[in-house]
């Protein structure tokens, strides 16, 4: 089948290495081996932090309120003002709440808590799903469900008594609610570190507004717009409502899983490009290293522009094979990592991802092929752009300078 010179001879030189120089093989293979690291990490790292950004909005933003509706006194005819924001239609889910803080102790041990009461008639979606994964329902009065973190950390079991502590009207004095442990749940987010359930009736009463509720926990459709919908929402109700939105109690969060997406791939980006400028070195030296031989086939007639093509394919085929290999590992990677990290945490006895410092105790990936594509074509065209001053150096060679002493 019929080649163009300057491709065949460019393929050559790729397959066939540099036998005669060591260590422009030695640089080609170091400028393939960057490629195939920069491609593989960039592709696992933008995944992981994909996968950090879908868990947000997914996990986390499922059992968080979108909007926090918090009345100044509590709210007696709450039925009413639930019906008026559920008929809303920015609003997918409007429940009511009870919440006190306090310590929960057990034999001496204490750990700060949020004690959230909610109704089993009007239960969150979200948390109901994860109480549903582990067989549970709102507890009774006098029973309480509590997350994995509190329950080992407090190292109590279904069916022992544990006390709330609140702290009362008076000042230093305290009030201590006995609970019997009914359930125990993990939510894998950071509201374990704290988070535990009773009913919606006992948290008003320890709360000392009984009847009430506190306000009501929105979940909205455009979660990023959950700040305007607040305000459109208290705009309906009676005087006396305030609200805080999900980016107040989370939004650091979701910052900071931007901006490390940025910065973590921006750096790995720069490794792809300094592996593809790589190639620059590489093809000057074979540049240096085959004037002869450029300047025999310029006297057999090969003209300049196949001179540059002949470099430019020798320099792309290193791009085309290092971001292949680069993808295919990345790739892999995404699929292995996990299982990785908890291969190397029960090798080292640790946790990497604790919930009191990390938003979630796993690692999530979220493979994007549109991230993959675009990771491919800019490696390359790095490479290609690489390429360009060595082929167009090659070109300018003169002949009778070459070959006047041969």
């Amino acid at each position: 089948m019929f080649k163009p010179v300057s491709i065949f001879i460019g393929l050559r030189y790729f397959f066939s290495g540099n036998r005669s120089n060591l260590l422009v093989s030695f640089i080609s293979l170091l400028a393939i081996a960057g490629l195939v690291l920069g491609v593989a990490l960039l592709v696992i790292v933008l995944s992981v932090m994909n996968g950090f950004d879908r868990e947000l909005r997914n996990n986390i933003l499922s059992v968080v309120p979108h909007v926090q509706l918090i009345h100044q006194v509590g709210v007696d005819n709450w039925q009413s003002e639930q019906q008026v924001i559920s008929q809303l239609k920015q609003v997918t889910e409007a429940t009511p709440y009870n919440e006190v803080k306090g310590l929960l102790n057990r034999r001496q041990i204490a750990r700060p808590i949020q004690l959230l009461g909610l109704s089993s008639e009007f239960l969150p979606a979200g948390l109901g799903s994860v109480l549903d994964n582990y067989h549970l329902s709102v507890p009774t009065v006098g029973q309480l469900l509590l997350s994995e973190v509190l329950a080992e950390f407090l190292n109590v079991e279904v069916n022992q008594s544990v006390s709330v502590i609140i702290p009362s009207g008076s000042e230093g004095s305290t009030t201590v609610h006995p609970f019997t442990v009914s359930g125990i749940f993990a939510t894998h987010t950071e509201l374990d570190q704290s988070l535990a359930i009773a009913s919606l009736e006992q948290v008003a009463q320890i709360a000392g507004t009984p009847g009430q509720v506190l306000g009501f926990r929105l979940q909205v459709e455009d979660q990023f717009n959950a700040r305007n919908i607040g305000f459109d929402v208290i705009k309906q109700l009676p005087f006396g409502y305030g609200f805080r939105d999900w980016f107040q109690t989370h939004g650091n969060l979701y910052q900071a899983i931007q901006l490390s997406r940025n910065l973590v791939g921006l750096l790995i980006f720069l490794i792809v490009a300094i592996a593809a400028f790589n190639v620059i070195s590489m093809l000057m030296m074979s540049v240096m290293n085959k004037r002869k031989d450029i300047a025999i086939l310029q006297t057999l007639g090969l003209s300049q522009g196949s001179i540059v093509r002949l470099f430019l394919m020798q320099g792309s085929m290193i791009g085309f094979f290092g971001i292949s290999i680069g993808v295919i590992l990345g790739i892999v990677g995404c699929y292995w990592i996990a299982d990785l990290i908890g291969w190397l945490e029960s090798l080292l006895g640790m946790t990497f991802l604790d919930t009191s410092i990390y938003p979630i105790d796993y690692i999530p990936v979220d493979l994007r092929w549109g991230d993959v594509t675009t990771i491919a074509t800019v490696a390359l065209v790095l490479n290609v752009l690489a390429t360009i001053y060595p082929a167009l150096r090659a070109s300018r060679t003169v002949p009778a300078e070459e070959l006047r002493y041969e």
